[in-house]
């Protein structure tokens, strides 16, 4: 993974903004990863696309980010500091590619984790429950009954698609990151879902609108192009700014 320059940024910034949430992470992967394909970075494991996306955080922003949230008790603000060594563990083994197994009430399961690609298919307009449902479809491989006989998803028993689920989570633990967060105004705890894909692109979409604001003023100022303003470090830049404004 490479750091990226404000011009390829940018540009990963400007082709993600028509996209959906999914496509946008594959994009900035992408960006960040130009010796891997296409296909490559599509079939990658949630869990394993998300380890990258924290590591490019980690290379754009720093070690640390601060996560917003509301207490679903009182309704405060909290504000908590996370850092990225924190969510995710260099070390720990990535998820393996092979098909996996699981029995849940008489029921064999043979299933693949969910893709990248997976995800960038299916629309964010869709319901939360055809979108598991699709996903479902596209990642069971094999289903017996007790009997041994084959049957379709859509004939699973809804305790078997919540252990199908469960086993799933369990051999991917890095596509479902939650935090424990603790309220200051009334100490109620609960777990948050933490998506790097979302907190990126926030923070990915206020960098490039607070530097195109930037090279629109150095433009008016100086007459310069975008890529003679791109070019300077952000702390030229700034001083060039004030010194405009004076």
């Amino acid at each position: 993974m490479r750091a990226l320059s404000a011009s390829d940024l940018l540009d990963a910034w400007e082709l993600g903004a028509v996209q959906s949430p999914a496509q946008r992470a594959l994009t900035l992967l992408a960006a960040a990863c130009p010796e891997a394909g296409e296909d490559e970075l599509a079939a990658l494991a949630v869990g394993r696309r998300d380890r990258g996306l924290l590591m490019l955080r980690e290379i754009l922003f720093g070690p640390a980010l601060a996560v917003l949230a509301l207490c679903p008790a009182c309704g405060a603000s909290l504000e908590a500091q996370v850092l990225i060594s924190d969510l995710a563990d260099p070390t720990s083994p990535p998820p393996s590619a092979t098909p996996h197994e699981t029995s849940v009430d008489g029921y064999r399961v043979t299933f693949r984790l969910p893709a990248s690609r997976d995800l960038a298919s299916m629309s964010p307009t869709d319901a939360p429950a055809v979108l598991r449902h699709r996903l479902l479809t596209l990642c069971v491989l094999e289903a017996r009954d007790e009997s041994g006989a084959v049957v379709s998803v859509d004939a699973l028993p809804a305790p078997v698609v919540a252990g199908i689920a469960g086993a799933m989570a369990a051999a991917d633990p890095g596509a479902d990151v939650q935090l424990d967060l603790t309220c200051a105004a009334c100490a109620h705890r609960w777990p948050a879902v933490f998506d790097i894909a979302a907190v990126l692109w926030r923070e990915i979409n206020a960098w490039a609108e607070r530097t195109l604001r930037e090279v629109h003023g150095l433009a008016q100022a100086y007459g310069w192009r975008e890529a003679d303003v791109l070019a300077l470090s952000p702390t030229r830049r700034q001083v060039y700014l004030e010194l405009s404004r004076s």
